[in-house]
């Protein structure tokens, strides 16, 4: 295997880690939203954020390779890293939706808690 073609699978096995640790990380934002933990949702899914544009910035990388014309022809590793990639990426933007609406939830759990503990105290 030549050089070049080692360093391109390098950057292409970067992409996919990247791009899955992003995805590790707005699931586990997921599960943190959920239980409650509105702050550690959204620290993972800052540290999601930061991840995924270490993988934006290794595609972008490829991309300008390509344009000069030093890329090779797409191959299946290749095909399969854009796609980590593209769904890594779209599932922060899924996941950002579902925490926003999980913290609302919590507001209104702890409106209906207060509203609830008043109506007691007129009983």
């Amino acid at each position: 295997m030549s050089e070049t073609k080692k360093a391109d699978t390098q950057r292409l096995m970067q992409l996919i880690v990247k791009s899955s640790k992003v995805t590790t990380l707005a699931m586990q934002s997921v599960k943190s939203a959920l239980a409650g933990d509105i702050s550690s949702a959204r620290g993972l899914l800052d540290e999601a954020r930061v991840k995924g544009v270490e993988a934006h910035n290794v595609q972008t990388e490829m991309i300008q390779q390509e344009i000069r014309g030093e890329g090779d022809s797409p191959t299946l590793l290749s095909v399969h890293a854009q796609d980590h990639f593209m769904n890594s990426h779209l599932l922060l933007e899924v996941v950002n939706i579902i925490v926003n609406q999980q913290e609302q939830i919590e507001t209104l759990k702890e409106r209906i808690t207060k509203l609830e503990q008043v109506g007691e105290m007129h009983e």
